[in-house]
Order: C-alpha cells, then sequence, then structure tokens
C-alpha cells in the first residue's frame, strides 16, 4: 500500500502531440442517465471532455439527451428506444387520480432492443463508462404497481433488461470500461441471487475500472458496511481480485486496487460528500481511459485530481457551497496546477 504523490501522478498525465485531432484522445460512449437523474448524464460526459477526451457520445433516453444538449452543445446525443409501462386493464378499484387517466405511461426505462442502436458505438469507442445515474427502476413504476395491486398489466423493470443485454455484448471487447452507481447495483443484485433463479453470473468485462462507495461494494461483496469501512484496503484489494477490475473506494482518503498494487489518495475534502461528485469521478477516469491509459493508471490520476479539484474548489468558497458542476471548471484548475508543481 502507498500513498499516490505528486511526482507520481505527474508522470501519468498523457502527452498531448501538436500532429493530432479528435480522435487522436479517443472517444468517449458514456452510457448514463434516466428521467430522475439527467444531471449524471451532464456531469460524467463532460467531466471526460474536460479531462482531454476529443469526442464523447452519451447514449441514453430522448428525454435525457434533450435535457442535455440543451445544458452543453459539446456532446454527442445518441437517443435510444425506450419500453413503457403498458397497461392490460386498469384495476377498476383503482381511483382515477391514481390511475393518471392513462393507458400507458413512457418512463424511459431502456428497452432491450436498444442494443442494437449502439452496435456500431460500442465498436467504435476508446472507453464504454456505464452507469451514472442510470437508474435500477423508475419510482413511478413502482409507484403505480403498489397502488393498483393487480396482476394483468406489464410492469417496465427499469433498465435491468437492458443493462444485463449490453453486459453480455461487453464481454468480449478489449476497451476499458467504467462502471458505477446503479450499474454496480444491477451486478450486486444478480450476484447474490439463488442459483435457481440465475444462471452463472456475468462478471465485470476484462480491463474493467468499477467505483463503489461503501454502500455499493458492500452489496456488491455481500456484507456489511462497518466492515468495509473498517479495513478499506483489504476489501477494495479483496474486490478487486474477485471481479478482476481495478476498484476505486470512493470515499475519505479513496482507495485505488487492481489486486496486487494499492494506493491511498491524499487529495479530496468534504466538500466532495455531495450528489453529483462520482459521476464526475466517472468521467475523468474515462476521459483519462480515452487518451490511451491503462486502467490502474487512469483510476490513479482520475482520482487524484478529482480530489484535487475538491480541494481547490473548497479553498475558494468553502466546503459548504461546493456543487458537483463546479468540479468541472476546476479540472482545467487542478491540471495547471500539477503541472506547475
Amino acid at each position: 500500500m502507498q500513498i499516490l504523490s505528486t511526482q507520481y501522478i505527474k508522470t501519468l498525465l498523457p502527452p498531448r502531440q501538436d500532429n493530432s485531432h479528435k480522435l487522436t484522445f479517443g472517444h468517449v460512449l458514456n452510457i448514463a442517465g434516466s428521467i430522475h437523474y439527467r444531471g449524471a448524464a451532464y456531469l460524467s460526459s463532460v467531466a471526460a471532455l474536460r479531462m482531454g477526451a476529443g469526442y464523447v457520445t452519451l447514449a441514453s433516453s430522448p428525454g435525457v439527451c434533450q435535457s442535455v444538449s440543451g445544458l452543453t452543445p459539446n456532446i454527442v446525443m445518441h437517443p435510444l428506444l425506450t419500453r413503457p409501462i403498458v397497461y392490460a386493464k386498469i384495476n377498476p378499484t383503482m381511483p382515477e387520480s391514481m390511475s393518471f387517466g392513462l393507458q400507458s405511461i413512457d418512463t424511459e426505462s431502456i428497452d432491450v432492443k436498444a442494443l442494437t442502436q449502439i452496435h456500431t458505438l460500442l465498436e467504435k469507442a476508446s472507453v464504454i463508462t456505464v452507469g451514472s445515474g442510470l437508474s435500477i427502476a423508475q419510482s413511478k413504476d413502482e409507484y403505480i404497481a403498489s397502488a393498483t395491486q393487480t396482476s394483468n398489466m406489464e410492469i417496465a423493470e427499469g433498465n435491468h433488461g437492458f443493462f444485463f443485454a449490453l453486459l453480455g455484448a461487453l464481454q468480449t471487447r478489449s476497451q476499458s470500461m467504467v462502471f458505477d452507481a446503479d450499474a454496480l447495483n444491477f451486478m450486486s443484485h444478480r450476484l447474490h441471487q439463488p442459483p435457481r433463479q440465475s444462471n452463472t453470473p456475468l462478471l465485470f468485462p476484462k480491463n474493467s475500472i468499477i467505483t463503489p462507495h461503501p454502500k455499493e461494494l458492500a452489496r456488491l461483496l455481500n456484507i456489511d458496511v462497518a466492515a468495509i469501512q473498517a479495513d478499506r484496503v483489504h476489501y477494495a484489494t479483496k474486490a478487486a481480485q474477485q471481479f478482476r477490475a481495478v476498484v476505486v473506494l470512493k470515499g475519505h482518503h479513496s482507495v485505488i486496487s487492481n489486486g496486487d498494487s494499492t494506493f491511498i489518495n491524499p487529495t479530496g475534502n468534504n466538500a466532495l460528500a455531495k450528489a453529483g461528485t462520482g459521476d464526475v469521478l466517472t468521467g475523468m477516469i474515462g476521459g483519462c481511459c480515452a487518451q490511451g491509459m491503462s486502467p490502474f493508471n487512469a483510476a490513479c490520476l482520475g482520482v487524484f485530481l478529482h480530489g484535487l479539484c475538491g480541494d481547490l474548489a473548497a479553498s475558494d468558497v468553502s466546503n459548504y457551497c461546493v456543487l458537483a458542476s463546479d468540479l468541472i471548471d476546476y479540472i482545467p484548475k487542478a491540471i495547471k496546477h500539477l503541472l506547475t508543481l
């Protein structure tokens, strides 16, 4: 176990050659966002560009793509086919106020058929990032299901089907991949199903980076959060070995491990304990991978600079006031700061 040093991190910064074009610095395919978490798709996409990636495509529901395109002109949008809840019959005992007066509701859950829409993108992408704001299930799905108490309607299962179809397609791909947030929760749900309900669980593809917070790692390993926090280095290393992936265990002094080597990150502060900062980290690591860095080096550089962004932002506006979106503007400042040390 070692502490990430500034001197070591400086050696990881990818070179920027003059004779170049946008694809010289890589193409990030970001599969992210959902009806309630549109901001996560924005943050993870823009962060990858700020880290130096040459090209970022966001693949998400049409509503998410429309929202993100309204916030930035810098991201290429790839809207995906969605699957609504379809009612075979409205429960006659349901009050009109609870039925919404509709026969179907588009929850923006991505259809399994959408996998065919991104086949070419999977071929072209330098790195694939999955999970920021993807959402296991839409809360409206669950609310209507519990309210109706009827068995004769087809209820969308959130993004489960699409995610596992995607995971299957990624198993044979060689690009670096970053899995965050609900992508990890999908996996933990599948890993711990009884054998009679599931075939051999799909694991993360080779060259994967996973970025769990302690609760997400606890779900993946099926242990208590308190155990994780009591020995963070041990469990980050164990997860890296078990899943054959680079693990970034987020939190105070984030741990980065590939199962053989382990680093502790010295940057960052409690200003980063705010919604959306993890989405920025996913984008930053993805942006590093896009420029040809190995998964382990990309994780180390991304985590260090992400924490440095938090330190610089907190110094300017206090630990209380930093927003996840502020970190986007501090990525250039963090890189410039690193280059001057």
